[in-house]
């Protein structure tokens, strides 16, 4: 493989995550696959889960290019830990999303990533919201920044699952326990809908990654026997887990691109996700899901389709839009133009 006038380039590629079941590990994960299939040489360190020793400035000084995955976080590190990094290769940055949509919102924040991304060669970002709202953040990075949608990735797996997700309807929110997945949304309107639906379940699937709402999580578990929550299932089985699902809800704050929903449409589930520019990126109104301002218009939405034929449709259509427009093969295509360049 060449890219630009290197054959058999190098990459060290910078992640926050690779080991956990988090939003940005599957990302990585999906990405290294992508790069290593169109034949690059790739190392993965995970800045947030191991430590930089001799073998990392090995391979800091070995490669042709950097590719850096969630840039506030990444320039925390570097300034916190690894200030004496000579990051002298060209190096692309890839948004995580929330350092977009929730990070640039504080001053100190756009302050501490500036240089990080003043000196990157390339920028990509999961949508068109997410690419305006950088650039009117940093208006100088208008020729640098690419919109690459998001790919679905489900490893090739029979694995199952240990649990049941039981009860009619089975509701799923795939979501790390963070404030921005919000997931109490829509507790309420659940709870009110089972006097029609007395075996409706809720089930919240991620990793418990702040305690506060972990405990809160708790003690609802305790008062209502519908409510679930399952910490830590692997990657390799949420394929199993969506098609035990009946509805697959979204109730982020905000959102770069939703891995979860992007994996649930592509398993033909019904989606129903909250309206923010993340969201409306992947899911047109009443074509391939549904999207809902608050959690009232959630109630009113979900009776008019759980019993209608156009259900069916919607999970079919969203199918289609996904093989379509979010395929990996795709996605590398537009990255490998990046990469080439930044290599030139």
């Amino acid at each position: 493989m060449k890219i630009g006038s290197i054959q058999h380039p190098k990459c060290l590629f910078f992640t926050p995550y690779y080991y956990s079941q988090r939003g940005n590990a599957i990302t990585a994960r999906r990405l290294v696959k992508g790069f290593k299939k169109l034949g690059m040489t790739i190392h993965v360190f995970a800045y947030e889960e191991e430590v930089w020793t001799s073998k990392w400035e090995d391979y800091l000084r070995e490669a042709d290019i950097y590719h850096i995955l969630h840039f506030k976080r990444f320039s925390n590190w570097l300034t916190k830990k690894a200030a004496h990094l000579q990051m002298n290769k060209p190096y692309i940055i890839t948004s995580g999303g929330t350092d977009i949509n929730e990070d640039l919102k504080h001053e100190e924040v756009v302050r501490l990533v500036e240089s990080v991304i003043d000196l990157s060669c390339a920028i990509t970002v999961f949508s068109q919201d997410g690419y305006q709202k950088l650039i009117n953040v940093y208006p100088e990075l208008v020729d640098k920044v690419f919109v690459i949608p998001q790919s679905v990735w489900l490893p090739e797996t029979d694995q199952s699952v240990s649990f049941q997700l039981d009860g009619s309807p089975a509701f799923l929110l795939p979501a790390g326990l963070r404030e921005v997945k919000d997931i109490f949304y829509l507790f309420d309107e659940l709870h009110s809908l089972r006097v029609d639906y007395p075996y409706l379940t809720f089930t919240v699937v991620g990793e418990p990654l702040d305690h506060t709402i972990l405990r809160q999580v708790n003690e609802l578990r305790k008062e209502h026997d519908w409510f679930r929550y399952i910490e830590g299932v692997p990657f390799e089985q949420m394929a199993a887990v969506y098609k035990q699902a009946e509805i697959v809800l979204n109730t982020s704050k905000s959102e770069g691109q939703s891995n979860a929903l992007l994996e649930a449409m592509y398993c033909e589930k019904l989606v129903m996700a909250r309206r923010n520019a993340g969201n409306e990126s992947v899911i047109t109104d009443f074509e391939t899901g549904l999207l809902f301002d608050h959690p009232s218009e959630f109630r009113t939405k979900f009776k008019e389709i759980f019993h209608s034929n156009k259900k069916t449709e919607l999970k079919q259509q969203a199918k289609a839009y996904i093989e379509r427009n979010h395929s990996l093969k795709k996605e590398m295509k537009q990255f490998l133009k990046v990469y080439e360049h930044c290599l030139k």
